[in-house]
């Protein structure tokens, strides 16, 4: 869809949730675009389309505000655009390139690799095929391997080898259940006795030990690699104090390095090993995202810490929530306001359409319970596009407003096939931006810090619910799946085409959704005729 100049006519811009001075929308604004919007006496009511969460207010506008306001004003709606920027999408893109090209995290990605397809194979070893094809046994062409997909030096290198093993560790597979979960220490000790076998990895490590020593001490007690202080050291201080634990009876002064003990590898083949195990273990109960982000997964969860964007995530949620809180100049909340201030003029608009794509579904669901508290009675239809919302939330949606604010839904997502195939990060990760946060992002507050949950289920998520032997137990889910299956048509999943108008998508990433032309024409649809 080609850039168009965004009309202020149409968008509210805010931040944390409020209005403000430029580059923000001023509180005014909202009188003066809502009366607009009513004078306008659109024939099929009011759109307000949420972006998501990965979107700046500088592609917002050329890129989703400008061209949808044609498309929603085609159908016959007078279209308002909440713009609102998180800052998740620049950190995660930043830290992309960071990741990849650490020494560290490459190789520990490398080794625990290799040590869950082995403990995962039923004869302990494995082969894989190569960028050529051909299938490869030797384990030094198995990490040269994943040096060519890191540093993707050749574009017959689509998949990290760890997806080309002859390990069967598909949703069926049966050596996944049979795999016997390690003893950590005696893991430990395997992964040890072949660490010469593996001299980069220990130059990795041994830099890392050195990067995280007072440079005073190196000398003395730092590894020899030849290699001088690393630059940047990305490893979490969690991870760096497990492998290389601080020196005894020795306080961390004050804006200091720590000031750590003798370097042994036992103890880093731990760290790995304890890695491992917690790979094994979501293989065995079919909590995986496949081999490749499974482990890519639980090495950022244990050795890099925030560096994934989890509080930026988790505050961009929050933004979402203040902008309903009391306050003249917080966007929802005066938005809903304007709305039932129209009702009591005679002014209401014939219908309100809400559009969320990806975050932009959590937004819709705190809108929903503003327009509960002030007794807002305007026909609403929701559309969710690839929804992150997590089930739980929806869930809750779902007890507050099913009968009514929700009994005209639909929703628009992937198939897991397509899901699975959404290489939006690549070569970090492989799967689409839903597993990246079901799978790192979302968790719980535990006292003063965060408590990561592990394959959190996601309203847009069609593994949820196909998975029904995994996740049949999870009230949430089965609340979600029930509330689709109580409704005609609440899904359309991606690839769906030739059917009825208003049920038809071919979104094939993430961020097709609000330009994808079949599943833009469904909405337009569902605009004009309803559900």
């Amino acid at each position: 869809m080609p850039d168009t100049t965004a009309n202020p006519d149409h968008y509210l811009i805010s931040a944390n949730g409020k209005l403000g001075a430029s580059p923000l929308s001023a509180v005014t604004e909202v009188e003066r675009v809502m009366n607009l919007a009513a004078t306008a006496a659109p024939s099929n009511g009011l759109v307000i389309h949420f972006h998501g969460g990965l979107v700046s207010k500088d592609y917002a506008l050329p890129n989703i505000a400008g061209p949808l306001t044609e498309v929603y004003e085609t159908a016959g709606a007078y279209p308002l655009f909440f713009i609102w920027e998180s800052g998740f999408g620049e950190a995660i893109w930043n830290n992309k390139g960071d990741l990849v090209s650490d020494p560290a995290f490459r190789e520990l990605v490398k080794k625990v690799s290799e040590w869950a397809l082995k403990k995962i194979s039923i004869k302990g070893a494995f082969s894989f095929r190569g960028a050529s094809g051909q299938q490869i046994e030797d384990i030094d062409a198995f990490r040269k391997e994943f040096d060519k997909w890191f540093d993707q030096s050749t574009d017959a290198q689509t998949r990290p080898p760890t997806e080309t093993t002859d390990v069967d560790v598909s949703p069926e597979a049966t050596t996944k259940a049979r795999a016997v979960t390690p003893d950590e220490d005696e893991l430990a000790q395997q992964i040890n006795s072949g660490l010469d076998d593996d001299p980069a990895f220990k130059r990795a490590m041994a830099a890392a030990f050195n990067a995280a020593m007072p440079a005073e001490k190196i000398a003395t007690r730092g590894v020899g690699v030849g290699l001088a202080r690393s630059q940047k050291l990305l490893l979490s201080s969690d991870a760096l104090d497990e492998m290389f634990p601080p020196e005894d009876g020795v306080p961390e002064a004050e804006g200091k390095v720590k000031s750590r003990g003798v370097f042994s590898w036992i103890t880093v083949a731990k760290f790995v090993a304890k890695i491992v195990i917690a790979v094994i273990k979501r293989f065995k109960i079919d909590r995986d995202h496949g081999m490749y982000c499974t482990v890519v997964e639980e090495v950022l969860r244990s050795a890099y810490g925030d560096l994934v964007g989890a509080a930026i995530w988790n505050q961009m949620k929050k933004d979402t929530l203040d902008s309903f809180a009391d306050g003249a100049d917080t966007c929802g909340l005066a938005v809903v306001k304007k709305l039932k201030s129209l009702e009591v003029k005679g002014k209401a608009f014939k219908k309100l359409t809400l559009v969320g794509h990806s975050t932009g579904a959590i937004y819709i669901c705190n809108f929903l319970d503003v327009a509960k508290k002030v007794g807002l009675v305007t026909p609403i239809q929701v559309i969710f596009l690839a929804p992150a919302v997590t089930c739980g939330r929806f869930a809750q949606a779902i007890d507050d407003h099913g009968n009514e604010r929700l009994k005209s839904f639909r929703m628009f997502a992937m198939k897991d096939e397509r899901e699975t195939e959404d290489k939006m990060l690549k070569p970090l990760y492989t799967r689409s931006l839903l597993y990246f946060v079901s799978g790192l992002l979302e968790g719980e507050a535990v006292g003063g810090g965060w408590n990561s949950i592990l394959d959190m289920p996601l309203v847009g998520m069609a593994r949820y619910y196909d998975m029904s032997k995994v996740f049949g137990d999870d009230q949430a889910v089965a609340k979600v799946k029930a509330f689709f299956n109580d409704g005609a048509h609440r899904m359309v999943w991606s690839q769906t085409l030739d059917e009825a108008d208003g049920l038809n998508s071919d979104a094939a990433r993430h961020g097709d959704f609000d330009n994808d032309e079949a599943t833009l024409k469904s909405v337009s649809a569902l605009i004009k005729n309803g559900m």
